[in-house]
């Protein structure tokens, strides 16, 4: 698979079978270097040499320089012959040193400014997996109409090239210390210690800049199938949208002369404010309407679909305002991002932390103060595939 999705070549695969282990061996004819990803322990991709590492006897790569590489392993015939750790078989990948990149002759720095990364490492597994889902769709010829026309090695490494350096501006900061949660204390969630905000810098040659427009053109292409149900993945929430196509932007706009233009933040008021007219799913709203308790409701796309009015008196806005807004709408500004990256998560994995259990969180009012209030929320499926979640809100006493 990750021949398929990388090298983008022909792939040559031999079995060995010998007498107390088999020997797998793996060829392509790409000049890059298996490298072990960062994802969270929630992602849908991302973790092939993992799974290498934890079931192999032994593993490695032979470089065959222009040639290509061999990925290969050995399985034992018992689980219980497998005795290194996944870190310490990991190291094994690493044995070229750095992986700084060199930069092309004529290479242009890009700044991206502001750049969330909260945000963006939820953008990135929504990315990955999208794109590794479309690939392998496009591969077996299942896709009737293509409507982009994208080179899935240079998508490959427009996308990697952000995420590279996203990735040495997050070690930078927890070396430092200057990584900080992006969750409340005492949180569920699992989002990883950042910084708020990073200023990644990326050589990007003229050539290389096409490639990010041909990323937005495919990551098009995969959002419009996940909308209609071709692919596993869900569609992306809008800032797991937007935030890809700032950046793809911003490399293409500076690289022509431009100068950056900061990330405006997932608190621009466009996506709060955003109404959603899709379809919404078939579910009797009763329970929240007639409810004389702060309840709200919303569904799969993050949008309110009902509200109590005890919520509505409490936060000081109508039913009618809110209803087919973003629920962002009531989250506060300095939340929003982890709010997304965690519900764009939950979307793609079926995994959610905040679901049943007791929470304390701040809300934002029409006002734009906060009230701390207890929350529950539960998820209920409608039937159809589709789930509502309803949150009962109850505002702390000063």
């Amino acid at each position: 698979t990750n021949a398929v999705l990388h090298a983008h070549t022909p792939v040559e695969v031999t079995v060995r079978v010998l007498a107390d282990h088999a020997r797998i061996e793996v060829r392509d004819f790409g000049t890059g270097r298996p490298t072990p990803r960062g994802y969270s322990s929630q992602a849908t991709t991302g973790r092939g040499l993992e799974l290498i590492a934890a079931a192999a006897l032994d593993h490695g790569v032979e470089y065959l320089g222009d040639a290509g590489k061999i990925v290969w392993c050995t399985v034992a015939h018992s689980v219980a012959d497998v005795d290194a750790t996944v870190d310490d078989a990991l190291r094994s990948w690493d044995d070229d040193g750095s992986r700084t990149p060199v930069a092309a002759p004529g290479a242009i720095r890009v700044v991206l400014c502001n750049l969330p990364p909260t945000l963006w490492l939820a953008a990135r597994e929504h990315h990955d997996a999208l794109l590794r889902e479309l690939t392998l769709v496009r591969t077996n010829n299942e896709v009737p109409s293509v409507q982009a026309v994208w080179n899935p090695a240079a998508v490959d490494a427009a996308r990697f090239k952000i995420s590279e350096a996203l990735a040495a501006e997050v070690d930078r900061a927890r070396r430092t210390g200057t990584a900080m949660p992006p969750l409340p204390a005492h949180h569920p969630g699992d989002l990883p210690a950042v910084p708020r905000t990073v200023n990644p810098q990326l050589l990007v040659t003229h050539q290389e800049a096409e490639a990010f427009g041909q990323l937005q053109d495919a990551l098009d292409e995969g959002e419009q199938l996940a909308k209609a149900g071709r692919l596993l993945i869900r569609p992306g929430l809008p800032e797991i949208v937007a935030v890809r196509d700032w950046a793809c932007e911003q490399v293409i706009a500076q690289t022509a002369g431009s100068p950056p233009t900061p990330w405006a933040g997932a608190d621009d008021p466009r996506f709060a404010e955003d109404i959603n007219h899709e379809a919404r799913p078939a579910w009797d709203d009763a329970c929240v309407t007639s409810a004389d308790f702060g309840v709200i409701a919303v569904d799969d796309t993050n949008r309110i679909i009902a509200i109590s009015q005890p919520l509505c008196d409490t936060l000081g806005w109508t039913a009618d305002a809110l209803i087919g807004r973003r629920v962002v709408a009531i989250v506060p500004h300095r939340f929003r991002e982890a709010h997304v990256a965690g519900f764009s998560r939950h979307l793609s994995t079926g995994v959610a932390r905040a679901l049943d259990v007791d929470l304390q969180l701040p809300v934002l009012r029409a006002d734009g103060t906060e009230v701390d209030c207890r929350f529950r929320i539960s998820a209920t499926n409608t039937g159809s595939g589709r789930n509502v979640y309803l949150a009962r809100i109850t505002p702390l006493p000063h």
